[in-house]
């Protein structure tokens, strides 16, 4: 059993905060952190690989919590017991419930067609806001995406408030990351539909004639679709909106997409 770690000074605690705060410190080490229980256990869940979880027992405050440590040295994770103002340091949340935990990063690399599942896939061209990246995430997951595209991204996909956004679900739907054309010769490599959104187009999302096989190109949340992928798009259409709202932020579009996708396709 490790001794317990009482210094906010402490280095192992000072390395937490640097993979917490430093995208190249995470480049560097291969790996992120994750706080908060039930975002560290959808991450496990998902066979990510956990290098070490570091806990507090002063700021546990679920039952099941002790359970779960003891399940996870059996599956051999170090466990590391901090000081609640060791933890504070390391924290990033305002309410921590004394679980924050070093996972080893994955590929973001594109694989073949045929082994990524391709009825129903996004693709996010320049996406800027980890939170934004971590919420589209989740709702991707929540609806059933096979895959995500992260086209020309200039997010770190590790960044914690991805993970947090996310509520642990980062790890859940295969996310590829690549240059437009790089993501466009997959899209018709798959032989995939490509369809876009916009206010201007009079035919409604709810009369488009939606097929498995398609795919949803959303742009930034500050330019919208660029010059590439406006003349990538084999299909326009426009979701209505009763209100005076002229837009909708990305992660509300893309809930009404794989929403009216998974009726009009039957997929349930």
């Amino acid at each position: 059993m490790n001794e317990i770690i009482i210094s906010p000074s402490n280095p192992r605690i000072k390395e937490l905060v640097k993979l917490r705060e430093s995208p190249r410190r995470r480049r560097e080490r291969g790996v992120f952190v994750v706080e908060g229980l039930d975002d560290f256990k959808a991450l496990w869940e998902s066979g990510k690989r956990v290098e070490e979880v570091f806990h507090c027992k002063k700021l546990i405050s679920q039952g099941y919590v002790s359970e779960s440590l003891a399940k996870w040295e059996r599956e051999g994770i170090n466990l590391q017991e901090v000081s609640e103002e060791a933890f504070l340091k390391a924290s990033y949340r305002k309410k921590s419930d004394g679980i924050l935990a070093v996972v080893r990063k994955w590929s973001l690399e594109i694989r073949p067609p045929e082994e990524v599942k391709h009825t129903l896939v996004v693709v996010l061209d320049e996406i800027e806001k980890p939170g934004n990246l971590g919420a589209i995430l989740r709702t991707a997951e929540a609806f059933g995406a096979d895959a995500v595209f992260l086209s020309d991204s200039c997010v770190d996909f590790f960044n914690p408030n991805v993970v947090r956004s996310s509520r642990g679900l980062i790890g859940q739907v295969p996310v590829f990351a690549g240059t437009k054309e790089e993501v466009f010769d997959w899209l018709g490599a798959s032989q995939l539909e490509i369809l876009g959104t916009s206010s201007k187009q009079s035919d409604s999302l709810y009369e488009s004639k939606l097929a498995r096989g398609t795919a949803f190109v959303l742009g930034s949340e500050k330019e919208g679709l660029g010059s590439f992928w406006k003349s990538k798009v084999s299909k326009w259409c426009k979701i209505p909106m009763r209100g005076k709202a002229s837009s909708l932020n990305l992660n509300a579009c893309l809930a009404c997409l794989l929403s009216e996708f998974n009726r009009a396709t039957q997929r349930h």
